[in-house]
């Protein structure tokens, strides 16, 4: 075999591509015409690690290669001494929100932080530890005390004002919550509090929900949410700079589901939110990062729901009208992915051969004559143009392999007549009307046990989080208007009679109480010091509201 392949590069090539995913390590090997794709992204990343920023937007039909480009930038990037980190947009995680989505957004991004040593994620403790390590050492030098005497409880204080003037020099913004956090870690580290150390991991991580818990358990007065999980991440890429780091790669993939949002002022405040991330990127506001965001040709084009749809956006993602699939332009924000030629697609499959004969120690019976044979009847299917991806191909590729080498008597031949081609884009643009109509049968089916009108499902059904579970429900009043509170696993929902909806994420809730009046109560919330008053609930359900 031609491919130097490691063992579990090889295992994790193949059980990823069978499953139609694209595999976490080992991409270098099964990268194919994209060698304009790769000496940009090694100049972006020469770039970025000199102290600018820069955002690119990859765009391809389904199956183009969009997330395999997100996977091969990563390798690139971790080899090159940055530090990366992925995460998908789905219904329940996008870049802005007010009700948790883009808290999940972060927390996604902090659980997938990667270094060289850890290319699948997870890294974040360690990177952590590293920087904690360096204040040790500085402070030591410091107070000419030995790395030795500097770790005991007597010194902490030295250390802990050592973090925090270090926090306090390399951030922006919530840096005195972001600080305490990382003491806290340090704290729960010489002390041997292994509770205090994931309560500290937990805070930075963006995992609670509320303020009270975290000033409970850490002493913070802030935690990570919607407003400010960006300035967070910008807090650590200052910090991982100043430990050696080339920068901090954030690649941002399923950018469809953006696209996907049925709200419109929702739609457009996501938009808005990735517009001030490209304008800190490109206006010199933020150093050392690289962000990637991947989306079809419709979430870029589209002037009524995708990217075009705002204006300001539009005018900075605007492709170069020169451009034609002879003439390139990749220094632009927009890089648009080609389908790979038949000629790429046919050493892709020479090499996933050899990669699946050395993963399973065997010898395939398929011949390189076999795959122009396997090529010519998948290519010429009846609606191979419209439908095939490359990600079909290989699936299809693979499990015939699979097959054969399960089955040796199996008759090759008609294993590659069997083939049928599948529009893998059904599922993917469902109309407004069918995704209300899931989610309201989900929420039907998942919280029969309280009593909601179908108007107030359907209303509900367009504000709850995939994850997000109903607890409670009671009648109210708020801002003049009666209607249905509703209790949730991360927030307060008001929806009312004239169908708007308000949200109160616990996170947000500053001080929460209750007043009883003869016959109904008055929920008290400050939310962000606003004081906002919820009344006519039912005195009978007052306390079971907020037990919750």
């Amino acid at each position: 075999m031609n491919i130097k392949v490691k063992p579990k590069e090889a295992t994790a090539i193949i059980n990823s591509l069978i499953s139609g995913v694209v595999p976490k390590i080992g991409v270098q090997h099964i990268t194919v015409g994209r060698s304009n794709e790769v000496d940009m992204i090694i100049q972006a990343l020469e770039e970025v690690k000199n102290g600018h920023s820069m955002m690119k937007c990859w765009i391809g039909d389904f199956g183009s290669g969009k997330s395999f480009m997100m996977h091969l930038l990563n390798t690139v990037a971790l080899k090159q001494k940055f530090i990366t980190t992925t995460a998908d947009f789905a219904p329940h995680i996008r870049l802005y929100s007010n009700d948790g989505k883009a808290q999940a957004l972060y927390a996604s991004l902090m659980d997938n932080m990667a270094i060289q040593t850890k290319p699948e994620g997870g890294a974040l403790h360690i990177l952590l530890e590293k920087w904690i390590e360096q204040v040790i050492m500085q402070t030591a030098s410091d107070n000419k005390i030995s790395l030795t005497d500097i770790r005991s409880p007597q010194y902490f204080k030295l250390i802990q004002n050592g973090i925090m003037q270090t926090v306090k020099e390399k951030t922006q913004m919530g840096g005195f919550d972001f600080g305490l956090a990382i003491v806290k870690y340090y704290e729960g580290f010489i002390t041997g509090d292994d509770n205090l150390r994931k309560n500290a991991l937990r805070w930075l991580k963006g995992e609670y929900i509320t303020k009270t818990e975290a000033r409970k358990e850490l002493g913070t007065s802030e935690i990570v949410n919607d407003r400010n999980y960006y300035d967070m991440l910008k807090n650590f890429c200052h910090l991982f700079v100043s430990i050696g780091y080339s920068g901090l790669v954030i690649n941002l993939d399923e950018a469809i589901n953006l696209y996907k949002i049925t709200h419109p002022g929702m739609r457009q405040k996501n938009y808005e939110m990735l517009l001030s991330v490209y304008n800190d990127c490109f206006q010199g506001k933020i150093e050392h990062l690289f962000i990637n965001v991947a989306g079809t040709t419709q979430v870029l084009d589209d002037e009524q729901k995708g990217f075009y749809s705002y204006d300001a956006l539009k005018t900075r993602l605007k492709v170069n009208r020169f451009e034609t699939i002879e003439l390139r332009d990749y220094a632009q924000p927009v890089i648009r992915l080609m389908p790979l030629s038949h000629d790429e697609i046919f050493v892709l499959l020479y090499n996933l051969r050899d990669i699946f004969n050395f993963n399973y120690q065997t010898e395939i019976d398929f011949t390189d004559k076999d795959i122009h044979r396997f090529m010519e009847e998948i290519y010429n299917k009846p609606g191979a143009s419209e439908f095939l991806t490359p990600r079909e191909v290989i699936r299809d590729f693979l499990n015939i392999l699979n097959i054969l080498r399960q089955n040796p008597n199996a008759d090759k031949e008609k294993l590659v007549d069997d083939i049928r081609i599948i529009d893998e884009r059904e599922s993917a643009f469902e109309t407004e009307e069918d995704i209300k109509h899931k989610k309201a049968e989900r929420i039907e089916k998942q919280f029969k046990n309280i009593v909601l009108p179908p108007d107030i499902v359907e209303e509900l059904s367009n504000a709850l989080m995939d994850d997000e579970n109903v607890l409670k429900s009671t009648v109210s009043s708020f801002d003049n208007e009666a209607g249905t509170l509703i209790a949730t696993e991360r927030r307060l929902i008001f929806i009312g009679k004239q169908k708007t909806i308000q949200s109160f994420p616990y996170g947000q809730i500053n001080e929460m109480r209750y007043s009883n009046g003869p016959q109904y109560s008055i929920l008290h919330i400050l939310l962000n010091d606003e004081k906002l008053n919820i009344d006519f609930i039912p005195n009978s359900q007052i306390k079971p509201l907020i037990q919750l």
